[in-house]
């Protein structure tokens, strides 16, 4: 398991503030405690305004800590919470936007890139 760590800070905004939780390491099933502690410490704080995951240092997250952070978006929806998970790469990325919690950034991912690939594969054919 490699080191986590939870950095929670309140960043003031135009309508009331914003809890940012800037997580950092690689979240597995060890870390889910700790990452569920943390979420609702974020919300507790929070109020009734927006909470923000910052996934920038995340390099691995486990089914368990993305459960965490479904149940984190259930609980905005249910509390009136605004809840946005951020600037997750790589596989952070895509399991995220598998779960939805992230916006797939390719709406083409099982289409091929150009349309010369498919003229090309016409061609072949003919």
């Amino acid at each position: 398991m490699g080191d986590v760590r939870c950095v929670i800070h309140r960043d003031p905004g135009k309508t009331g503030s914003t809890v940012v939780l800037h997580l950092d390491g690689d979240f597995d099933r060890e870390s889910g405690a700790e990452l569920r502690r943390e979420l609702r410490q974020a919300f507790d704080r929070a109020r009734n305004s927006r909470v923000v995951v910052d996934m920038a240092g995340v390099d691995l997250i486990g089914s368990e800590c993305l459960e965490v952070l479904l149940v984190g978006y259930t609980r905005a929806m249910r509390s009136g919470h605004g809840y946005e998970v951020v600037n997750a790469t790589g596989h952070v990325h895509q399991a995220l936007q598998a779960t939805g919690l992230c916006p797939r950034t390719d709406e083409h991912l099982y289409t091929p890139a150009a349309t010369d690939t498919i003229e090309q594969l016409l061609a072949d054919l003919s």
